[in-house]
């Protein structure tokens, strides 16, 4: 759900992030040749892809929440940072540490590179483990 605060960007790369969860791509924009890179895999080949992904895809079916986003912008580029908690049956088994790079030059995101990593710790809370920033 965009914030207040949202730039028109933010609030392009935020209804992204919201389709993870909630596993509705209605309101996220893609280009049609879009493509996503995860780690430096390419995981997604095309705007019509990519959104049949969020809406079916059980990768991301496990996702039971997603909290401390922040999202800040560089000309065309918004840069976030998540945690997801992922499990299964309401249960959180893992939490991730997220930073994604979606390029949107215009109203709709062209590029995601997005770098996953797992969190250590008990608690797996927003500062636990260590994350690089994504170039």
């Amino acid at each position: 759900m965009s914030t207040s605060a949202d730039t028109p960007k933010q609030a392009i790369a935020r209804q992204y992030i919201d389709a993870l969860l909630s596993h509705d791509s209605s309101a996220v924009k893609f280009a049609p040749g879009a493509r996503r890179v995860e780690n430096g895999i390419t995981t997604g080949f095309s705007g019509p892809r990519l959104s049949k992904a969020l809406n079916n895809a059980f990768y991301y079916r496990v996702i039971l929440a997603i909290r401390n986003i922040e999202l800040t912008e560089s000309g065309d580029i918004v840069h976030a940072t998540f945690s997801i908690d992922a499990g299964l049956r309401g249960r959180r088994l893992v939490t991730v540490g997220v930073q994604e790079r979606f390029l949107i030059p215009d109203a709709t995101i062209h590029h995601i590179r997005a770098r996953l990593r797992l969190r250590r710790g008990p608690t797996a809370g927003p500062t636990a483990g260590p994350t690089a920033p994504l170039r």
